[in-house]
């Protein structure tokens, strides 16, 4: 309420702790936050056909489950999300710092470290060029089954979210024959902490993150990052609300989801 005050929009704006049933179909903008989370069918079937659900997030950055994208699909439901790549919301390089300020809560020094960063997400060339700036000596891989067998200092896993974690028991097998004493870095996607435990592998941190959250939260940044990515979610939504087009270039883009794939889709 405080930023609508800023804004001078705060006539316009309501908080609610709940919505009576008949009162969904007048929702313009539904937003993939954790109080609406998942979203789903049964949610989807109250909504009317011109809204449009804003994902505050690139599709890669969902857990699996999050939006009932087939269901949106079928009732005509329109799904957008920010381009966090666009100037106006610069996230990628936000993530960079957010990680190695994540290697400096776990204690590495990366000045001369051996750093692996297992990432299958568009954040790899950010992580490879913030951590080679600090000093550590990078080798960068899209699955964890690709890592070479070399002794690294720290193994950073960067992944998109998963029902089973990518770093199962035998890539950490793989991983405790040739670099024991390295410690794993869980920053996003999951690792099998129980097989981790059994092969003696140091896990950081040493609380799981919550599902779909990243190891140290976003807002650690200040706030301009987190508004930036809400008001891209936003806008991305009010422009698919307004049919304007959202071209490779623009602020969001349309989702479209298969039985297998989540894609990109011009207005």
């Amino acid at each position: 309420m405080a930023f609508s005050k800023y804004a001078k929009v705060s006539a316009r704006v309501e908080v609610t702790h709940r919505i009576d049933s008949r009162k969904w179909q007048d929702v313009d903008v539904l937003t993939n936050c954790p109080q609406v989370a998942p979203i789903s069918r049964s949610l989807i079937e109250l909504l009317p056909s011109r809204a449009v659900v804003s994902l505050m997030a690139e599709p890669w950055e969902l857990w699996p489950g999050a939006v009932d994208f087939d269901a949106c699909d079928e009732a005509g439901i329109k799904v957008a999300a920010p381009n966090l790549a666009h100037p106006a919301i610069d996230l990628l390089p936000e993530f960079a710092r957010l990680c190695c300020a994540f290697l400096g809560d776990a204690g590495v020094d990366q000045r001369g470290a051996r750093v692996a960063i297992v990432c299958d997400t568009p954040c790899a060339p950010f992580l490879e060029h913030m951590l080679r700036e600090g000093g550590a000596r990078v080798g960068v891989f899209s699955h964890p089954a690709l890592l070479s067998d070399d002794a690294w200092d720290v193994i950073v896993v960067a992944m998109r979210p998963s029902d089973k974690p990518p770093m199962d028991i035998n890539c950490l097998g793989r991983i405790a024959r040739n670099s024991r004493h390295a410690l794993l870095l869980q920053f996003s996607g999951g690792i099998d902490r129980s097989a981790a435990s059994y092969f003696g592998l140091g896990v950081w941190p040493p609380k799981r993150p919550a599902r779909g959250q990243l190891g140290l939260p976003l807002d650690l940044l200040g706030a301009a990052p987190v508004i930036r990515r809400l008001t891209g979610g936003l806008k991305a939504a009010e422009a698919a609300y307004r049919n304007a087009e959202l071209g490779e270039d623009s602020v969001g883009f349309l989702v479209k989801a298969g039985p297998e794939t989540v894609g990109r889709k011009r207005a």
